[in-house]
């Protein structure tokens, strides 16, 4: 399997604003057309090495058996949306382009992406969003060095947009990277660092803390900030993968991932907000990294019951580092096993684990032949899946959309 995507951050941010958008026009005329019934789970897939790529989104007949191929199933995004910070939500898949001035909302029908609507967008550069209701989302980033926001209702594309009261970004930083995002009754619970512009600096600015915004919603004001200085940097972007979920019993947990703030000495650690607080568990705390041979939890997904799957990086290794997954119990801040699965060659922004009756379903970018995995929780089995086919080269996102 060839590695398409395997540059530095600096680099990524170059190719977010660069890919590619002409031949997309606005088409709101097609704003309240239906979505045509297609599979109940796809799949964003890439063909070629950077920056020789292009970018499908594939219906997925069956994640327990046959083949996932290309062949007369695939809506290319190529030169319409990038890849992988692309959120899906009932079928409908949204897309904030700073670098094009675009947000958008589409779907796929006969084999094509259709474009809902889009409308003028450049507010903030996105890496991170919450559903507040099922026709709200709230959306992250930052852009002339302010944490900012835009509040999105879905249905007509109608944004209003606002800028964050944050803490002063120590020296060395330039602007706010945004992490994990939560709601939970009327609050907001947000994760952010800080990101710099000079790239001579050496060493690298590293985040000296970890930070959570409590902000009321709808106000959008900063009601506190929590600061935890045992590890650095939320999880995320999480326009790529999860860091973060709410359980049963309302709790909040989400994950540090020092690595990706250039932080190869603080732990990785899950933290839990306890229903109805606005204040880290002082009870909790998971360090991820003590059981993991020093590894770094580069994205999370709840399976129920209190278990969650882990993405694992290698520690002390770039982003791009090779990754395991591990499953966890977060109730009582427990390793349970590293899954026995080939080493997943994706970096860290793959959104792999889709969660379905009990079962978690994983797809593995491996060496050879690419599969989505079972894993019971149940009886702690690992089956296998439907396999990728036909040359397809990077699994990036694995979606349940109906």
């Amino acid at each position: 399997m060839n590695r398409f995507f395997s540059y530095p951050a600096k680099a990524m941010l170059v190719a977010l604003t660069a890919v590619m958008l002409n031949g997309c026009s606005d088409s709101s005329d097609n704003e309240n057309t239906p979505v045509k019934e297609e599979g109940k789970y796809s799949a964003i897939l890439c063909v070629g090495a950077w920056p020789n790529t292009a970018y499908y989104i594939a219906d997925v007949p069956s994640l327990t058996s046959g083949s996932i191929s290309l062949k007369g199933n695939g809506a290319e995004m190529t030169g319409k949306v990038y890849a992988q910070d692309i959120i899906q939500k009932d079928g409908f898949y949204y897309h904030a382009n700073f670098g094009s001035g675009r947000f958008g909302k589409y779907h796929v029908e006969n084999g094509s992406l259709v474009i809902d609507k889009e409308v003028p967008f450049t507010f903030l550069n996105w890496s991170s969003y919450v559903w507040v209701d099922d026709q709200t989302l709230v959306i992250l980033g930052d852009a002339e060095g302010e944490g900012r926001y835009a509040i999105v209702k879905v249905a007509d594309m109608t944004l209003t947009t606002g800028k964050l009261d944050l803490k002063p970004k120590p020296a060395g930083f330039t602007g706010y990277n945004f992490g994990f995002a939560e709601y939970r009754d009327g609050k907001l619970f947000l994760g952010y660092g800080y990101s710099f512009s000079d790239w001579s600096q050496n060493p690298l600015p590293v985040n000296p803390d970890f930070n959570v915004a409590v902000v009321g919603y709808p106000s959008m004001k900063v009601e506190s900030i929590i600061t935890e200085t045992r590890t650095t940097t939320p999880g995320g972007p999480i326009v790529y993968a999860p860091a973060s979920f709410k359980d049963e019993n309302g709790d909040i947990y989400f994950v540090s991932d020092p690595v990706s703030g250039y932080d190869y000495k603080s732990p990785s650690v899950v933290y839990r907000i306890k229903n109805g607080a606005t204040t880290l568990d002082a009870s909790y705390y998971f360090d991820l990294s003590a059981k993991t041979s020093n590894g770094m939890g580069a994205a999370m997904w709840y399976i129920g019951n209190g278990k969650a799957i882990v993405r694992t990086r290698v520690a002390g290794q770039s982003i791009d580092a090779d990754h395991s997954f591990s499953v966890i119990d977060v109730k009582s801040g427990t390793f349970i096993k590293k899954l026995d699965l080939p080493a997943d060659k994706g970096e860290r922004m793959v959104n792999a684990v889709v969660v379905e009756d009990g079962n978690a379903y994983i797809a593995v970018n491996a060496a050879d032949k690419d599969y989505i995995w079972q894993y019971d929780p149940k009886t702690d089995k690992l089956t296998k899946g439907a396999e990728f086919v036909d040359g397809i080269d990077y699994i990036l996102r694995l979606e349940k959309t109906k």
